[in-house]
C-alpha cells in the first residue's frame, strides 16, 4: 500500500505543480539517505512516462562535502552502485567543504548548500551544452513534509513574517521538490515495501544541531498532541503560501503606483497603504536596491517615519545604501563614493616553488598569494568554486594594483561590462573596503578582482588543466 501511495502522492504533486516541461531533463540531488533514495527511486518509474507524466531524461547528482570522512566515502559508493544499478547516469563532485569554510569564512552547512547549488547550475550548463533548453532542467530535492515541518519551526523560533511560515516551496524557479507533501514516514515506509536499501547520516542524530532538537524533541512532543501534525502544517503552509501570493501582487502594485522617479516614491502614495502591504512594500525595494535583505528593524524604522509625517529622515541599511525622506519623497540612494586614491604599489617577493606572492606596506600591509594548482591535485575541484584564474591565461607581465579611475570588470558568464563603482554598488560592498580591493590587470584588463574571482576570458573551467588560487592576506 505504501508503495502506490506514495508513488500517487508524487504523481499528482508533479502535476498539480507543473513541474515538469515536455522534453525535461531531471536533475536529482542524491545523497543516498532514505528520502533521496525514493525520490529518485519514484521519479526513475515514472520517466518512461507513467502515472501520465510526460517521460523525462533523468539525472542523479551526488556531492561528497569531506565532512564525514570513510562515512562519506562510504556514501559516494553506496550512491554510485545505486545507479549502475539502474543505469541512471551519476555525476559525483567531491569537495573539501571544511577547507572551503574556512577560507570564505562560511559555516560548514552554508558553505555545503553553496556548493550543492553551484554544482547543480554547473551541471545544467552541461545539460545546455548537450542540447536542452534551460527551461527544459529541473533540478529536484528530496525535501519532504516533514522537512517541511521542521522549517516552519525553525522559522518561528527565529521570528518571522508570513513568508517564513510557508515553509519550502513546491517550485523554486528550476528547483523541484515532489516529495512535499510526502512525510518521512511515508517515505521510509515506501523503501521497506519496495524493498530499497539507503545510508544514514550519523550527524542526523546530533542533538547540539538546531534542526535535530526540532525533529525530535519539537516535532515529536506536537505529535503526541495530534498525530497528523506534520500533514497538518502541510497544509497551512499551503494556505499561507496563498494568502502570501496575494499580498505580494498587492506589494508590487503599490510599488508601481508609488514610483514617481528611478528609485523614488511618493510618500502620500505610499501612506495610503496598510500597514501589511507597506510593510512588504518597504523590505522589498529596500532589499532590491542594496541588493542584500532589508533588517525588519529598519524596515519599522522608515514605517513609524511614514506614519508620522516626517519631511526629512535618513537611514543607513544593509550593504551600505540609504533610505531618505525629504518631503513628499522617499529616496533610495549610495552614499557618495569617496574620491579614488592612488593605487597601492605592491612588490613581488620570495616564495615557495609553485607559488607567486606580492606584498604592500601602505597604509596597512597585505599580501596577495597566488598558488598554482594542477588538475590531479585533491583541492582543484573545489577550487573551481572560487573562480580562479585559468593558469595558461595569465603571463608574468601581469599588474598587482587597487582600482584607478575608469576601471570596468566583466564578471564571469554574465557577458557584460560594468564600472566598478556600479558593481561594488549592486553588490553591496562597503564604501570604505572599495579603494583597497585587489586587482589583477593583464594587458589593460582586469583579470581577476576580489571578492568576484576571475573576470570573463580569465576564469579556470573543467577542461583547464591548471590554475591560479588568489588568496588576499590582510
Amino acid at each position: 500500500m505504501a508503495y502506490s501511495t506514495l508513488l500517487s502522492a508524487v504523481t499528482n504533486t508533479l502535476k498539480r505543480y507543473e513541474m515538469l516541461p515536455e522534453n525535461a531533463a531531471v536533475l536529482v540531488g542524491f545523497s543516498g539517505g532514505a528520502d533521496s533514495v525514493t525520490l529518485l527511486s519514484v521519479l526513475d518509474t515514472l520517466s518512461s512516462g507513467a502515472g501520465d507524466v510526460p517521460p523525462f531524461s533523468l539525472y542523479a547528482v551526488h556531492v561528497n562535502h569531506s565532512i564525514r570522512g570513510e562515512e562519506a566515502d562510504r556514501d559516494e559508493a553506496f550512491c554510485e552502485q545505486f545507479c549502475e544499478a539502474r543505469n541512471i547516469p551519476l555525476y559525483v563532485r567531491k569537495v573539501d567543504v571544511p577547507s572551503l569554510a574556512r577560507r570564505t569564512g562560511e559555516s560548514e552547512e552554508t558553505c555545503g548548500r553553496r556548493v550543492r547549488y553551484e554544482v547543480f547550475e554547473e551541471l545544467v550548463d552541461l545539460l545546455c551544452e548537450d542540447g536542452f533548453a534551460w527551461d527544459e532542467v529541473r533540478i529536484a530535492t528530496a525535501h519532504t513534509a516533514s522537512d517541511n515541518a521542521e522549517t516552519m519551526l525553525f522559522h518561528l523560533a527565529r521570528g518571522t513574517g508570513l513568508s517564513g511560515l510557508t515553509g519550502i516551496p513546491p517550485v523554486r524557479k528550476n528547483i523541484i521538490r515532489p516529495l512535499i507533501t510526502c512525510t518521512r514516514e511515508e517515505v521510509e515506509a515506501y523503501c521497506g515495501e519496495a524493498g530499497l536499501t539507503f545510508v544514514k547520516d550519523s550527524t542526523n542524530t546530533d542533538r547540539t544541531l538546531s534542526r535535530n532538537r526540532i525533529r525530535y524533541e519539537s516535532l515529536t512532543a506536537l505529535k503526541a498532541v495530534n498525530e497528523a501534525a506534520v500533514s497538518n502544517m502541510a497544509r497551512t503552509a499551503e494556505t499561507l503560501r496563498r494568502d502570501a501570493d496575494y499580498f505580494d501582487r498587492q506589494t508590487k502594485r503599490l510599488l508601481q503606483t508609488a514610483l514617481c522617479e528611478p528609485d523614488a516614491y511618493d510618500t502620500t502614495v505610499l501612506n495610503a497603504a496598510e500597514d501589511a502591504v507597506l510593510v512588504r512594500a518597504l523590505g522589498d525595494c529596500i532589499t532590491a536596491f542594496a541588493g542584500i535583505q532589508a533588517e525588519q528593524r529598519h524596515v519599522e524604522t522608515v514605517l513609524a517615519w511614514l506614519r508620522e509625517g516626517a519631511k526629512f529622515k535618513q537611514l543607513q541599511v544593509p550593504g551600505g545604501a540609504y533610505v531618505t525622506l525629504a518631503g513628499e519623497r522617499m529616496l533610495l540612494h549610495w552614499p557618495k563614493e569617496p574620491p579614488v586614491e592612488a593605487p597601492r604599489a605592491f612588490r613581488q617577493v620570495e616564495a615557495e616553488d609553485g607559488e607567486v606572492r606580492f606584498f604592500s606596506g601602505e597604509p596597512s600591509p597585505l599580501m596577495v598569494r597566488l598558488r598554482k594548482v594542477e588538475k590531479n591535485d585533491a583541492d582543484f575541484r573545489a577550487l573551481l568554486l572560487e573562480k580562479p584564474l585559468d593558469y595558461d591565461k595569465i603571463d608574468f607581465n601581469f599588474e598587482v594594483r587597487t582600482r584607478a579611475p575608469g576601471d570596468v570588470f566583466a564578471p564571469q558568464g554574465r557577458g557584460i561590462r560594468k564600472k566598478l563603482k556600479t558593481l561594488y554598488q549592486e553588490e553591496g560592498v562597503p564604501v570604505e573596503e572599495r579603494n583597497d580591493r585587489v586587482i589583477l590587470e593583464q594587458e589593460g584588463q582586469i583579470a581577476w578582482l576580489e571578492g568576484f574571482g576571475a573576470a570573463e576570458g580569465f576564469a579556470a573551467s573543467e577542461d583547464s588543466t591548471t590554475l591560479w588560487s588568489v588568496e588576499v592576506i590582510r
